[in-house]
This record gives C-alpha cells, structure tokens and sequence, in this order.
C-alpha cells in the first residue's frame, strides 16, 4: 500500500479545492472547463486520457493506466457536475474551496469532486510508481449526473466501447460508516431505488366556488392523495438489505441472526430492524430501504385571480422510488387502484427507471472487506441500498456491477450536517486521505499482477 505522505496530502487537498473552485452548476454544467484542469495533471504523469464532448460544454474524461491485459479493466467513476448551491446560509462563498482547520468548504467537496480527486491521484500514483498489474485501471470523470447522466454515464455506457468492457466499477453512494451499538459497520451500496414519478388527475364540470359539491376535482384529488397513507407501499426485502440486516445481527450473535432472518422471511421489517440493533430513529431513517414509496411533491388546481370559480382540473405531481424488481407498470397499476376511478395516475415526462443491485456477494466486496479488516480493526463492510440514485443505472442493465464505495470515518463532534446537496456542504479532510488510502489499496489488490 502506498502512503499517504505529506506530499500526496497536499496534492489531494490542492486538487480537490481547484475542482470545487470550478462552478459546474447543472443546469448547465459546464463540465469542459473541469476536463481542462484535469486533462494535464493526469498526462504529465503518465496517464493515457481522452475527452468525451457529448454536447457544447459537456464534458466527460476518460483516463487509462494499463495493466498486462490478463483480466478485464476496473473503472473508478465520479461526475464533475453538482447541484445548485443558492446564496443564502453559506459560512464561506460555496465555490471558494475554502480550507478552514480540518474541513474544505463548498460544493460539490461530498458530492462528487473527492471521488474525483481521490480517483485522479490514484491513477496518477499507479503511473509514476509503475505498479505491475493484471488489468487496466479506467478513470471516467463525467457529465450531467444530478440530471440523469444523459450527457455523460448514460452516453457513455450506451456508445464508449472502453466504458462497456470494465468488468466492474467503482462508485459513489456508499462507504460510510454506520454505528450499530458499539460496532462499526462500512456500507459498500450495491443496489439502488429506482425512480418513477405521475401525474395525478381529476376532473369535473367548473363553477361558483360558492356552490361546492361532492364531485370538486380538488376533492377527489385530495381523497385520493388521502389513501396513500405515509407513501410507503407494502414491505419487500432485496438481497442487498437481507445480507446487510443478517450480517449486522451475526456480528453480535449467531442467535441473533437466525431471529432477524425468521422476521425478514415473515415480512416484519419494523422488528427485523429493531432485532439487528437499530434505533427507533435509526429503524425510521432506514425504512425506506425496505418499500416501494410515493410522496407528493407539488400540487396545481385553478389560480390566486380566480379564487370563487371551482376548477375543473386538479393535479398532483408525485415522486416514487422503486426497489429493484419493480416496474414502471405494476407501480402505476398500484397507485391506479389507490387514486380511485376519477382520478387518473399516468407517467410524468417518461421519467422511469429501474431499481437495480449487482451481487452483494463478489470478488470485489471480498476485496474491500480485505482491506477494511486490514485497516480498520474490528469494523466490518456490509452490502447496503440507496434511496436515491446514481449513475449505476446505466451501467448494471448493460452487465456492468457497480459497488458504491468512497469510506468515510465517523467525523467529529460537530461536523455532521454539511453533507451532499447541504448548504455549508463541507469534507473533513482526515475522510479525503483516508478514503485516498484504502481505495489504492482496494485497486491494486484488485488488479494485482500474479
């Protein structure tokens, strides 16, 4: 394993402040000018790279450092594109970088510009020290993530023969660090919700708001809306979520393990929770992980200038989240039976996509459960989901197994709350060299040369 020496602190921290400094807001992105500060760290090192322009200003970087060829590439994945920072709250201007003690200050230092850095070193590192290895590492750098990677990931998987052949990649979404009792558990995420938002539609005769009648288009939206509930819709457990409850029970006994299995073959998902170790609190922050669900999000009906006049039309716009195995169809027949026979639930602007999970079980979870026994006493890695989603969803239909994995210590007292998409989005640095750290030892274990 190669150290984490002063001057590869100080390159990382240098780096990733530079990214954060260049504003790839989506919309529009503007990409290209990270490619352009990339491009000649990496090729003065050594490193092959080629860009992507997938549309004026979209940028995508693909860098190489080649191995003998003996097994299929890994690629190392993260996009260059953050979310809106707005104005107000910011301790320091959001696209300064500011280093202030142990934290880097501003957007896009969590979501994703560390994974950028952290990949951009690695690779660098590999080329300057010549480490013999078995297969290529691949750096994708990409575009429009926050907005569903139509100009980058899901470009790429679809047309860059280079991105198609990777035996599995290495991406955002997981690695932090989940305390259940007095046991430290590592997330690595190999499933993800999938996403599928409707429209919600009444409709009934106009007229004066001053005659209300049962049949209102806003009344029988609002009844149904009503039946959603909490919008968590039935109970179904993945294998991600299985192994990861079922490891987490066995870490403190095999009894315990054996009851948290019988409640998850029974549909108790509440008591499996509970059982494993969690919190209520805990258990309420990770239900979601275990159910399709559904949440309004906004509401039109009629307008301010016509407040006496019933509207005919009322809609609601709700965002759903699917486990893997679910469909945009069998969703949608669901809600269909919960809105009613006046109200019409349809797909909202063809915006679906599958759930997906790659095998919680691999030749790489047993590479990072290496690793994170050999530098982490006595903490664990544990398969886990997310209830959103990332660019794997281009990548795990087309035979690519995509594993979520930038670690992450506990951080201070203090440091919690300026994580992705926050005002006050921060990285403690300690995180950026430890994450540094184990994923070159994750990579060149990986792709060792016999």
């Amino acid at each position: 394993m190669l150290p984490v020496t002063g001057e590869y602190r100080e390159r990382l921290v240098a780096t990733l402040r530079d990214l954060v400094r260049i504003d790839t807001t989506n919309p529009p992105g503007n990409e290209m000018a990270c490619v352009a500060y990339l491009q000649p760290l990496l090729t003065q090192a050594g490193v092959e790279t080629r860009v992507v322009e997938t549309a004026p200003g979209r940028g995508n970087l693909i860098a190489r450092v080649r191995g003998s060829g003996a097994e299929r590439p890994l690629m190392l994945m993260g996009h260059l594109d953050v979310v809106a920072a707005g104005e107000q709250g910011w301790k320091y201007p959001p696209f300064e970088g500011v280093v202030d003690g142990e934290y880097l200050w501003g957007r896009g230092s969590t979501d994703n510009k560390q994974m950028i850095a952290i990949s951009a070193m690695i690779l660098m590192a590999l080329s300057q020290a010549r480490v013999p290895l078995s297969r290529d590492v691949v750096f994708a750098a990409t575009a429009d993530e926050e907005h569903s990677g139509r100009w980058g990931m899901g470009w790429l998987a679809r047309h860059d023969p280079e991105i198609q052949n990777v035996a599995c990649a290495i991406n955002e979404g997981g690695g932090d660090a989940l305390q259940v009792g007095d046991r430290l558990f590592y997330t690595c995420q190999t499933a993800e919700k999938g996403i599928c938002r409707t429209v919600w539609t009444a409709r009934s005769a106009s007229g004066h708001a001053s005659r209300p009648r049962a049949d209102m288009s806003t009344i029988q939206l609002a009844g149904a809306l009503s039946r959603l509930g909490d919008g968590y819709l039935g109970g179904r457990v993945i294998d991600t979520m299985r192994s990861a409850l079922i490891g987490i029970a066995e870490a403190f006994s095999r009894n315990r393990a054996a009851r948290v299995s019988q409640m998850l073959e029974q549909g108790a998902i509440e008591r499996a929770l509970s059982e494993a170790g969690f919190s209520a609190a805990e258990a309420s922050r990770h239900r979601a992980l275990f159910y399709d669900t559904v949440s309004p999000t906004v509401l039109r009906a009629g307008g301010t200038d016509r407040l006496n006049v019933i509207p005919d039309k009322a809609e609601a716009y709700l965002d759903g989240r699917l486990l893997p195995g679910e469909t945009s169809r069998g969703f949608i027949a669901r809600l269909q039976l919960l809105a009613g026979e006046h109200v019409t639930v349809e797909l909202y602007d063809d915006d679906y996509s599958p759930g997906q999970e790659s095998p919680p079980d691999s030749a790489m979870m047993r590479t990072i459960r290496a690793v994170i026994g050999d530098q982490c006493s006595g903490a664990e890695v544990i398969p886990w989901q997310c209830a959103g989603s990332t660019d794997a969803k281009h990548l795990i239909p087309r035979g690519v197994p995509v594993y979520g994995f930038i670690p992450s210590m506990p951080v201070p007292e203090g440091g919690e709350g300026g994580g992705a998409h926050a005002v006050n989005e921060r990285l403690w640095l300690e995180n950026l060299y430890f994450g540094y750290r184990v994923l070159y030892d994750v990579v060149t274990r990986f792709c060792a040369a016999a």
